[in-house]
């Protein structure tokens, strides 16, 4: 059986169609592009960092 685990939750940033969060374990500034519009008003989705492999549910504040 798989265990489940919590994923620690980070704040992403919006910058055109890249949500960018930074892994607190590492401190390397990740990204994850979108290319499909409805996907990026998403409020959360599941980040990996690309230096230490961290699972992190990314947190992206809502448009106004």
């Amino acid at each position: 059986m798989m265990k489940n685990s919590i994923k620690p939750s980070v704040t992403g940033t919006r910058s055109g169609y890249v949500i960018r969060f930074t892994c607190p374990e590492c401190h390397h500034e990740n990204a994850i592009v979108i290319n499909m519009p409805k996907s990026y008003y998403k409020e959360s989705r599941d980040g990996t960092c690309g230096k230490c492999r961290k699972h992190f549910n990314v947190l992206t504040p809502g448009q106004n």
